[in-house]
C-alpha cells in the first residue's frame, strides 16, 4: 500500500463514494427516501456498462475510472476493470475469483431493479420484467463465458442481443420514469 496523504485521502474518498453507490444500487428500494435515487443509480450503472462499454470494455464504471486516473496522477496505481475486484481481492484479501464477483454483482443489480421497479412504477407491465430477465440472463451468460472488460464485437449475435435487450430495458424504465407528464405534454 502507498503511504502518500492526498493517494490515501483520495482513495478514501473514492472507496466511500464507491461503497455508498454499491449499497444504494443493492438496497436503496428498501427505503422509501432513497426509492428513485436507487433507480437512477440502477439505471445509470447499467448504461455504464452497456453504452460505455461499447467503447470502453463490458461492464465498465466510469466511477472506477475517475478512481483509477485521480490515483494515477498521483503515483502510477494499476485499479482492476471492476471495483469489486479492488476492493474485495486487492483491499481485503478475499479469496474469490473475479468471474465469482462479477456474476453476483450482475444478480444483486437485476435483483434489485426487479423489486425497485416493482415499487416505483405500480403499473410497470409484464413485458419490463420479461424484458429484465433477459437482459439479466444475457448479462450472466456473457459474462461467464466472456468475463467483463473486452471490447465487445458488435456483429457477435450474442453480444449484440444483450446489449439491445439491455437498451429496450433502459427505454422501457425512462418511459415510465416520465409516464404521466408525457402523455400530458403529448395531449
Amino acid at each position: 500500500m502507498i503511504n502518500h496523504p492526498y493517494y490515501t485521502s483520495i482513495d478514501s474518498f473514492f472507496n466511500l463514494l464507491h461503497v455508498f453507490v454499491v449499497l444504494v444500487n443493492c438496497f436503496g428500494w428498501a427505503y422509501k427516501g432513497t426509492l428513485k435515487l436507487n433507480l437512477a443509480f440502477l439505471v445509470i450503472t447499467i448504461s455504464s456498462w452497456c453504452l460505455l462499454g461499447i467503447f470502453y470494455g463490458i461492464g465498465f464504471c466510469f466511477l472506477t475510472e475517475l478512481h483509477s486516473i485521480a490515483l494515477n496522477s498521483i503515483v502510477y496505481t494499476k485499479i482492476p476493470f471492476s471495483y469489486l475486484d479492488y476492493l474485495l481481492i486487492e483491499r481485503l484479501g478475499i479469496k474469490i475469483d473475479s468471474t465469482s464477483i462479477s456474476l453476483i454483482s450482475i444478480s444483486a443489480i437485476f435483483l434489485s431493479l426487479t423489486i425497485s421497479i416493482k415499487k416505483n412504477f405500480k403499473e410497470a407491465s409484464k413485458s419490463i420484467f420479461i424484458v429484465l430477465t433477459i437482459s439479466c440472463l444475457g448479462w450472466l451468460l456473457l459474462v461467464y463465458h466472456k468475463g467483463i472488460g473486452f471490447i465487445p464485437d458488435l456483429k457477435d449475435p450474442y453480444i449484440g442481443l444483450t446489449l439491445i435487450v439491455s437498451y429496450a430495458l433502459l427505454i422501457q424504465i425512462y418511459f415510465l420514469s416520465i409516464g404521466k407528464k408525457f402523455l400530458k405534454l403529448q395531449t
